[in-house]
């Protein structure tokens, strides 16, 4: 069946009203051993298939961030209850002259057996900053003007005016601020992505592309631990359903994530646990303003008219999810606003009333990039007949792999695609990061000057409640443009053996940050 007809084959009660059934497992595509040979952990990252650096102010992708958690720590981290304690750093606090001073641990140790100092923390964070680096998450310490080292395990952060999101930024989350061996980088710039060297509790002992990583113990890690498992393999498994049936297999025991049908049946099975929670996590409709037919804002409104988000979390999420009105998730209580938006609520008949204003009418064609064969694609292919059914369009999907998909549509070489964004920990990534007109996942080619000063005021802004008024305010700025199509939240999850334990799951998706105090029997 080509993908045309399988949209098409899509039947009108199902896409615009209710909901399927469960999923069946799919086979696996997973080859591993069935036992696992003692003190080995095998945590598979499912969904995906690739890892391209592992280097933190080049990563970009949730499964680089989930291999550089377990490999590196920030100064700061979150613990179970999502508040900031300190991890390289021992203590933090605000100087009397408004800088942000931290004392380091003392005596931490990187792989390579060098010793942290403040020195590490100052080169970290530079590199970050310098736009030679060419950082994805340069602009979470964009605004440091000053970085001060009175001595090796103190370290003073300034900014030219307040910002916000910065103490969130310095977690060992996905954030790019891991804190990096300046001679590690140094003597190998070009290749350190590859052979990455960080003071967590696990180090990098193979790597083969597409296939698997595997890390070893770091016996001089900084927090004392007792029966910390020895190895970890970390298996690539492109997709989910395929981890469900190696973990059900007994060939791995910690999957990433797993397809939403599956979940009602696997929460029933006495071998497994499965851990979930609302996510920190943004899925959208990615438009490219610059090409038809989304260069029409009327063309843009009537899409999002078109979609029945309620129907996508039923049928693509199998409820293990919510529509959201926004980009903003409701994880982040002070900035979500739950209260309903005209534009992004399905309403056929107001949607076929933009059409006709656009210079674009039925029959227009268009394609969704979208990828694997889970519930990406589905997500690409419920959108797609929606918009079909509703406006008489002729919306089509193209189905690649992940990371083509990123590349196109960073390279602005797409009209559409199913997108999101998974693990951001701070209200600016949704908002900053994807709309203002310098924000590095401002993938729509979007500029609003107005939303741009709004944004910036939200950053600077250090009053939590008054924090998340900008936000709400603004979401009604660019709603109106409606440069990406906001849908749903998805819930994360986490599968386990019934035999391993120590796994704290967070709403970020956290993964390699949990090695450290995972046991298997």
């Amino acid at each position: 069946m080509t993908e045309a007809s399988h949209v098409a084959g899509i039947s009108r009660r199902g896409v615009l009203g209710a909901g399927a059934g469960l999923g069946v497992l799919a086979g696996s595509g997973w080859s591993g051993p069935a036992l696992a040979a003692p003190g080995v952990l095998r945590a598979a990252i499912t969904g995906y298939n690739v890892v391209n650096t592992l280097d933190p102010a080049a990563a970009a992708l949730i499964p680089e961030f989930y291999v550089i958690w377990g490999l590196y720590n920030g100064l700061l981290k979150f613990d179970s209850q999502m508040q900031l304690v300190p991890e390289l750093a021992e203590s933090y606090r605000v100087t009397d002259d408004g800088a942000l001073e931290f004392k380091l641990r003392s005596g931490v140790k990187f792989h390579d057996g060098s010793v942290l100092t403040a020195d590490d923390v100052k080169f970290t964070l530079e590199r970050l900053m310098d736009e030679a680096t060419r950082s994805p998450n340069r602009s979470k310490v964009s605004a440091l003007s000053a970085i001060e080292v009175p001595d090796p395990l103190t370290v003073r952060l300034r900014t030219a005016e307040p910002f916000a999101p910065l103490l969130t930024f310095l977690t060992n989350a996905r954030t790019g601020t891991q804190i990096l061996s300046r001679k590690a980088v140094q003597a190998d710039p070009a290749g350190y992505g590859r052979k990455p060297i960080g003071t967590g509790a696990y180090r990098l002992r193979a790597w083969e592309p597409g296939q698997a990583l595997k890390l070893s113990l770091f016996e001089d890690y900084f927090i004392p631990g007792r029966n910390r498992i020895p190895e970890i393999e970390i298996p690539l498994i492109a997709e989910e359903s395929s981890g469900v049936t190696a973990l059900m297999g007994k060939q791995i025991d910690l999957t990433s994530t797993a397809p939403f049908a599956d979940i009602p049946t696997l929460e029933r099975r006495p071998d497994i646990k499965v851990l979930k929670q609302p996510g920190l996590n943004t899925r959208f409709l990615q438009l490219n303003t610059r090409k038809p037919p989304f260069d029409d804002v009327h063309f843009r409104r009537a899409v999002s008219l078109a979609i029945n988000r309620d129907v996508l979390v039923r049928i693509v999420l199998f409820g293990e999810g919510v529509a959201t009105p926004a980009l903003i998730p409701p994880s982040l209580t002070a900035s979500y606003d739950a209260t309903p938006k005209p534009l992004t609520t399905f309403n056929a008949e107001r949607a076929r009333a933009e059409l006709a204003k656009s210079k674009y009418g039925a029959g227009t064609t268009g394609a969704i990039l979208t990828w694997g064969s889970g519930w990406w694609k589905r997500f690409g292919e419920v959108v797609a007949a929606q918009v079909n059914q509703v406006l008489g369009t002729n919306l089509t999907v193209e189905v690649t792999e992940a990371n083509t998909v990123f590349s196109r549509i960073r390279a602005g070489d797409y009209q559409a695609g199913t997108w999101g964004w998974l693990g951001m920990i701070d209200p600016d990534e949704y908002s900053y990061d994807l709309l203002h007109s310098s924000g590095w996942r401002n993938f729509a080619g979007y500029a609003n000057p107005a939303l741009d000063t709004l944004l910036i005021q939200a950053r600077r802004e250090l009053d939590p409640a008054r924090r998340g008024a900008l936000y709400k305010q603004s979401e009604h700025l660019w709603i109106e443009d409606m440069p990406v199509i906001p849908l749903f939240c998805s819930n994360v999850h986490n599968l386990l053996a019934s035999n391993v334990t120590g796994f704290t799951q967070l709403p970020y998706s956290n993964f390699g940050d949990q090695f450290a105090t995972m046991a298997i029997g």
